[in-house]
C-alpha cells in the first residue's frame, strides 16, 4: 500500500531545522512507519534547507513527482498561527496533503508531526496495517483526540476534500480536534503530550520560569514512561527511541 508520510512546519533558521525536522527526518528514516514519500510542508519559513539535504518544492505536484523520497514542499506566503484557535497556515498545509497523496497515487496519508514520534511495535504494526477510515489517538490528559498522529485511508480522502471546501467547516474559529471527522478514535495506545508535565514545581509552576537554565534539569520533569507507545509535543531535552521489541 502506497503511504505518504507528512508533517507540517515552519523553520526559523538552521538550527531549529536540525533540532526538529532533521531529527524527525532521521528517527523515522528506517520505519517504523511504512511510507513511499516523506515531505514537510512547510509555512513559508524563511529558512530552507539546501537541496542537497531534501528536495524543495513549491507546489503538490512537483512534490509528487519527485524522485526524492524526502521532499520540502515550500508553500507561500507564510499564513501563520494568528491565535489559539486561528492557524491557517497550518490548516494549508494539512489540506495540501490531499493533493499530494493524489499526486504521488498515494493509498493512505500518515500525518505524524515533527514533535510527535512512535516509540513502540504495538502501535507501529497497528498504524501500517490500516487500510481503510480516519484514524487518531487520544490524549487521557485533555480528554481530546490527538491530531499529530493521524491515518486518513483512502475511502476517506472524498470525505476529506469535502470537509476542506465546506465554508461551514470552522477551521481558524474551532481547533482542528473538534472538528475533524474522524472514523476512529483509539484509547487502547499509551501516550501522552510528556513535555508539558512538571513535577517538584511547588511555588514555582508558572512558565515564567521555564527560561531559568535550573528548571531545565531533569528533576523538575517527568519522564517519558518506558511503557510509551508515542509521545507528542516531544522537545529537544527529551531522549526517543522507537523499542522494536
Amino acid at each position: 500500500m502506497t503511504s505518504l508520510l507528512f508533517c507540517t512546519g515552519y523553520v526559523r533558521d538552521a538550527q531549529h531545522w536540525h533540532a526538529r525536522y532533521r531529527r524527525w527526518l532521521d528517527f523515522y528514516a528506517d520505519g517504523p512507519i511504512d511510507y513511499a514519500k516523506r515531505v514537510v510542508i512547510d509555512d513559508g519559513s524563511p529558512y530552507v534547507p539546501p537541496p542537497a539535504e531534501i528536495d524543495v518544492v513549491a507546489d503538490a505536484a512537483s512534490a509528487g513527482r519527485s524522485p526524492r523520497r524526502d521532499v520540502l514542499l515550500h508553500l507561500t506566503p507564510h499564513l501563520g498561527r494568528p491565535s489559539g484557535v486561528a492557524y491557517p497556515g497550518w490548516w494549508r498545509s494539512f489540506f495540501q496533503s490531499l493533493d499530494l497523496a493524489r499526486a504521488m497515487g498515494a493509498e493512505k496519508i500518515v500525518h505524524i508531526e515533527s514533535d510527535a514520534y512512535i516509540l513502540r511495535p504495538r502501535l507501529a504494526e497497528f498504524l501500517n496495517g490500516l487500510r481503510t477510515g480516519w484514524h487518531v489517538l487520544w490524549i487521557p490528559t485533555y480528554g481530546i483526540p490527538e491530531t499529530a498522529i493521524q491515518v486518513i485511508c483512502a475511502d476517506r480522502f472524498e470525505r476529506f476534500d469535502a470537509f476542506r471546501r465546506d465554508p461551514r467547516n470552522q477551521i481558524n474559529e474551532r481547533i482542528a480536534e473538534d472538528i475533524l471527522p474522524f472514523t476512529d478514535i483509539h484509547t487502547e495506545f499509551i501516550g501522552d503530550r510528556y513535555s508539558e508535565f512538571k513535577r517538584n514545581r511547588g511555588i514555582f509552576r508558572s512558565r515564567k520560569f521555564d527560561r531559568i537554565p535550573l528548571f531545565q534539569s531533569d528533576f523538575f520533569w517527568a519522564p517519558i514512561p518506558p511503557e510509551a507507545d508515542f509521545a507528542t509535543q516531544v522537545v529537544p531535552r527529551q531522549t526517543v527511541a522507537f523499542c522494536r521489541r
